[in-house]
């Protein structure tokens, strides 16, 4: 069960209580463990599995235990009796922008809605007809807004349609690039978990700096829109053509520092901190930082400044997530996290030579890809191809194909960029890799990766790892560690402590893969594989040449495992990466 499913089983229990009239704090309750595991970036299940369910901030021991119940059962006991209570066309109609539990509720009791299937289709054709008008504190008004609703819904555009990364990304660059046209905006930034580089995102949420706010929202919403959702004296938010939502807020620039700071961080960040200065009898907000006792404000225009304030060092936006960054800051502890300039190549490449291969091939020459690495400022760049394909091939004529790569490899080399020869190997079902032993003399090293059989069991999926880990010396680089891919698979059930232990004792590189698909290694398991001392290598797995520029991605999610540049060895200059590769 994906992360997306809970969180929407999670917010159904919600919407019941609030139907049912229960405690507003069980209420509460789930709506923010819905939210926690809506933006994790590992999945839920996988925590279980490892018995680190208490790591999801927001997770208290009654939920908690009857999450356990569902990864064990498939269903939660407790769940389905309060669900039953409340009609089963109402929870389809929450996905509808404008309906809450209630309205819901009153929907489908007086429209005499029966099936969730059919609930929203049913009413869509009764605010059609004219049916919801008469209904006692709805009238034309709201049935104009639930049927623009509806077509939001159909659209795809809900907050459960979350997008990933580089999509919201080009859509935040697109509407920023706008804003910093006009003459007014002193500043323009992203927020929240977008500002925070999470590996999936909901809404956009953008702030502009301005002396003259209502210029600047009247000139947001001159933006190709198809609908205004909400319009104030500090912001806008709009419904853009693509079914996306962006928020806009305005901050004065004396301000700004405390606006950036106060809309970025996660939740339990902010929570965490507004403990922390609560202690120093301060008040934080959007506004700045105020003094309990005197009700004095204090203006700061930067993040910098805001935190220089509470006695604390500039925690970078990526760490803004409550795992130990406000006492690492307080302590002068807070890691120097990797950046992009500090990457010296990329070491997950295909090109489109043609070794007939188990996989795609590359689309673009060796000839383009060196040139793309120097204009990219790399020293080197590693050629990472598949192996070729052992069901169309014998181990010998693998041998021969692997003998002209490397004969071809070598007469295509570039003067301006070094290279280095390696391969994807598949870690077959039993641990084998889908390379003869012999075929590894054509090699500088390899990259080992999982592409079959995802679903083996947590010892036997170990057990393969650690086999394919321990195959042979030239095994340098864990390729796409857990195999997840972001909108379609859940990654490999893996005892990962055990995995860290033979990448430790054979100092293997776990790859943290850039590309937007993946972005795997989780920050979340890079974050203990850093603690355990592990070593990393950022790559694109590139099979095209813009692929290339995923690069950062991989770089935000490396600093929000709290990465330093000492743990990614492709930080290394040529000759001292080539001495820890080989």
């Amino acid at each position: 069960m994906t992360n997306l499913e809970i969180a929407r089983q999670l917010r159904n229990v919600a919407a019941a209580y609030q139907i049912l009239d229960e405690n507003r704090f069980k209420i509460i309750a789930y709506e923010k463990a819905a939210d926690s595991i809506e933006h994790l970036t590992s999945e839920a299940k996988d925590l279980w599995d490892d018995k680190k369910l208490e790591r999801i901030p927001g997770i208290g021991p009654a939920i908690s235990g009857h999450l356990d119940e569902l990864f064990r059962t498939g269903h939660v006991r407790h769940w389905e009796s309060v669900l039953k209570k409340v009609p089963e066309a109402v929870f389809p109609l929450l996905s509808v922008p404008g309906i809450g539990p209630k309205k819901a509720y009153k929907l489908v009791s007086e429209l005499k809605l029966k099936r969730a299937k059919t609930a929203i289709k049913d009413l869509e054709k009764a605010a059609k007809i004219g049916t919801i008008e008469p209904i006692e504190g709805f009238g034309k008004r709201s049935q104009d807004v639930i049927y623009e609703g509806i077509g939001t819904f159909k659209r795809g555009a809900i907050k459960e349609n979350r997008m990933p990364l580089p999509i919201a990304d080009s859509i935040a660059a697109q509407v920023m690039g706008y804003l910093k046209k006009n003459k007014n905006a002193v500043r323009v930034d992203a927020l929240g978990s977008l500002r925070r580089q999470v590996s999936t995102i909901g809404d956009i949420d953008i702030t502009v700096a301005t002396n003259k706010p209502k210029d600047v929202v009247d000139y947001f919403l001159k933006y190709p829109h198809q609908k205004l959702v909400e319009q104030g004296p500090s912001g806008a938010t709009l419904l853009l053509t693509n079914g996306r939502q962006v928020d806009l807020r305005v901050q004065k620039p004396q301000s700004y520092g405390a606006m950036l700071q106060y809309f970025t961080g996660g939740k339990n960040h902010n929570i965490k901190l507004r403990e922390f200065a609560l202690d120093k009898g301060l008040s934080l907000s959007e506004h700045g930082i105020k003094t309990v006792k005197t009700g004095k404000m204090k203006e700061v225009s930067t993040e910098e400044a805001f935190y220089k304030e509470l006695g604390l060092s500039y925690i970078p936006p990526e760490l803004r997530e409550d795992k130990g960054e406000i006492e690492a800051s307080r302590s002068g502890n807070l890691p120097e996290l990797v950046q992009i300039p500090d990457i010296k190549g990329d070491l997950h490449v295909h090109s489109d030579y043609n070794l007939e291969p188990s996989h795609d091939l590359g689309v673009d020459s060796v000839a383009d890809l060196f040139t793309k690495a120097k204009e990219l400022g790399y020293e080197y760049i590693g050629f990472a191809d598949h192996n070729p394909s052992i069901a169309k091939h014998s181990e010998n004529q693998i041998v021969q194909i692997m003998k002209r790569r490397k004969a071809y490899y070598e007469q295509h080399k570039s003067s301006r960029v070094h290279y280095v020869l390696l391969c994807e190997v598949d870690i077959l079902p039993d641990g084998k890799l889908a390379l003869p032993k012999e075929a590894f003399s054509y090699v500088d090293a390899v990259i080992v990766s999982i592409h079959s059989a995802f679903n083996q069991n947590r010892k036997t999926v170990t057990d393969r790892i650690i086999r394919a880990l321990e195959n042979h010396p030239k095994v340098r680089i864990f390729g796409h560690p857990t195999g997840r891919l972001l909108v379609g698979r859940e990654g490999v059930d893996a005892d990962w402590e055990k995995v860290f232990a033979v990448c430790k004792k054979r100092d293997i590189a776990l790859e943290i893969n850039a590309h937007p698909n993946r972005l795997d290694l989780p920050d979340s398991l890079i974050f203990d594989a850093v603690k355990y001392g592990l070593k990393f290598c950022i790559n694109t797995d590139t099979h095209e040449i813009s692929g290339m520029d995923y690069m950062r991605y991989g770089v935000s999610v490396a600093r929000r495992g709290w990465a330093k540049k000492s743990d990614i060895v492709n930080t290394l200059g040529y000759n001292n990466f080539k001495e820890w590769l080989l």
